[in-house]
């Protein structure tokens, strides 16, 4: 019942309607009966109500331009009101009051725990706020109304709602003053942005989406900059045909000044708002601001760099036409996304004594009954069982150490990153249900201590993350930082968010969407396990920081086939 409660309570006013209204409409029809057997007419009239209330409702309740949330949220409250309706309708034609009573009362409970597990389980939208009938800058301070009220690290993050108000609202009036809907979409990716989430997200029309934030990517001139573990900051991915070239810089050339700023103090006034990558640490951040930069400015740019004399001089650039391309490029070696594509959940031999395990996302199965069944207990026997007997034969093949791959691992389910994380640790790896209430983290129910804990713990073990390892996928690496026979290692620092999701705004004609966390994932102190506090800082810093020297920066960006971090990884694990 606790659980069921928290379902509940972590929903809508409007869902907290329907829960209620309906049951004591049941209830009420159910007791008025026995008082009003000589106005059954009237008494079969009134059961009506719901249905009309219902239908009211829908009138003015549907979601402008998604008739489907409209049915899916909603259906199976018209089905209730139904079924009361159809109560009155059998006693008016004289049926048993009895035996109608106790049907609809069966199927109106049934419907309703369904219609919970659907909107939780399947739809994942337990909590929107509908502002589809609104247009752009009222729809967009309604959005931010609703993350005042439900995001569930508000207090946590030190989330300045006035501030966001004061800068981005004046913004949104103008872009819908001037019809301009890539400043629109902008303004939505810059309050994402504001609340260094993950799972604070922009949905809808995605070629709206690609177009509005490649405009926003700025102009290529030709190369991209990223920062060696020196600190200097050196282009990279230099087209050999472009200006940039003609004029000296090459791979490698260490540019010192961007427009007349210095080029650090140029970055740090950078934000990394991309369409694909997510970047909420600090650490993060400052990693891909120089691949940012490299496209802000207007038809031309000022480029101070240092010649091949060892001579500071200055490249006046232009514009050779949009820079998203070659942003995207960079983003995509630096996480290596074109080499971590391997099958999820796969084993296999690296070297004669290196296992490796690839995760890709916690989605082993997608049986809803499956998820469901170890959602409720927090673990799952079956990966344990599958994960245990490979992991034993490639024992048997020579394996005494093992990398296990959550590289750009998208998240998924709790259960599974428990399931994984136990095989190899004795530390405790707690799973709580917990409720936000007052500012404060209340848990409602924790799932029981794993007895297959700890199977593989002496077993060298490094988890290899990087910044795209998020939400489900961070539990892993969070769940083993303690622990000795485990390193954590990767060129960046994770996602930084495991917060659950469920919340949604819905915007101007349901084309674009505000989705957000609403439940906590908190650890045995209560308190959020791994998203940055107000500073965004990282609280899962590898054991391990993959840097780069100059060199080793024009080596990872000229062959993007190559998985340096791998490489690096293995030898690392070898010396243990």
């Amino acid at each position: 019942m606790k659980i069921l409660y928290g379902l509940i309570y972590l929903m809508d006013p409007v869902m907290h309607f329907w829960y209620i209204f309906l049951p004591c409409c049941l209830i009420a029809a159910v007791v008025s009966h026995h008082f009003m057997k000589k106005h059954e007419k009237l008494w079969s009239l009134l059961c009506g109500v719901p249905m009309l209330v219902y239908a009211v409702f829908l009138i003015r309740g549907h979601y402008s331009g998604d008739i489907g949330r409209t049915v899916y949220r909603y259906a199976a409250f018209g089905i209730v009101a139904l079924l009361i309706m159809l109560l009155g309708l059998a006693v008016y034609m004289k049926r048993s009051f009895k035996a109608y009573t106790v049907m609809t009362s069966l199927f109106s409970v049934v419907i309703l725990l369904l219609n919970i597990v659907s909107i939780w389980a399947i739809y994942l939208e337990p909590n929107v706020t509908d502002c589809s009938h609104l247009g752009w800058t009222e729809s967009f301070e309604g959005a931010v109304d609703a993350l005042e009220k439900y995001y569930v690290l508000n207090d946590w993050k030190e989330i300045d709602h006035e501030k966001i108000r004061e800068e981005l609202i004046p913004k949104v009036r103008e872009a819908e003053k001037n019809n301009d809907e890539d400043a629109y979409i902008y303004a939505l990716y810059e309050l994402k942005y504001e609340f260094a989430d993950g799972h604070v997200a922009v949905r809808g029309d995605i070629p709206a989406r690609q177009r509005a934030l490649a405009k926003y990517a700025g102009n290529d001139y030709g190369f991209s900059m990223f920062r060696t573990k020196d600190g200097e900051i050196i282009a990279i991915l230099v087209d050999d045909n472009s200006d940039c070239y003609a004029q000296g810089i090459r791979n490698g050339t260490v540019i010192t000044g961007w427009n007349g700023v210095p080029i650090e103090e140029a970055a740090a006034e950078v934000k990394c708002i991309d369409w694909q990558y997510e970047f909420q640490t600090i650490e993060n951040i400052r990693i891909a601001q120089p691949i940012f930069l490299a496209g802000l400015g207007g038809d031309k740019v000022s480029v101070t760099c240092i010649d091949a004399s060892g001579k500071e001089k200055t490249a006046e650039l232009s514009s050779e036409g949009d820079y998203i391309h070659r942003r995207t490029k960079a983003l995509s070696i630096l996480f290596a996304t074109d080499v971590t594509g391997t099958q999820n959940y796969s084993t296999s031999m690296l070297t004669d004594n290196v296992g490796y395990l690839r995760i890709t996302e916690e989605e082993y199965s997608q049986d809803q009954f499956f998820i469901t069944k170890c959602t409720l207990s927090g673990y799952s026997e079956e990966i344990y069982n599958d994960l245990n007997t490979r992991l034993g034969e490639m024992k048997a093949q020579g394996m005494d150490r093992l990398i296990i791959d959550v590289r750009n691992n998208d998240g998924g389910n709790g259960y599974e990153s428990r399931t994984v994380a136990s095989m190899f640790t004795d530390d405790p790896v707690p799973y709580y249900l917990a409720l936000p209430v007052n500012g404060e983290y209340k848990v409602v129910t924790g799932s029981k201590a794993i007895e297959t804990q700890g199977t593989w713990k002496d077993l060298p073990v490094v988890v290899l993350i990087n910044g795209q390892t998020c939400s489900a996928g961070e539990e892993i690496p969070n769940y083993l930082k303690n622990s000795e026979n485990v390193t954590i290692m990767g060129n960046t620092t994770t996602w930084g968010d495991v917060q659950g999701t469920g919340g949604v705004a819905v915007l101007t004609d349901s084309k674009y969407e505000i989705h957000f966390p609403i439940t906590p994932t908190v650890g045995e102190d209560g308190l959020p396990t791994v998203d940055t506090k107000a500073d965004r800082k990282s609280r899962l810093a590898p054991d391990y920081m993959i840097e780069y020297s100059k060199e080793e920066v024009v080596k990872l960006f000229d062959d993007p086939k190559a998985d340096m971090v791998l490489e690096e990884t293995i030898d690392h694990i070898n010396k243990q």
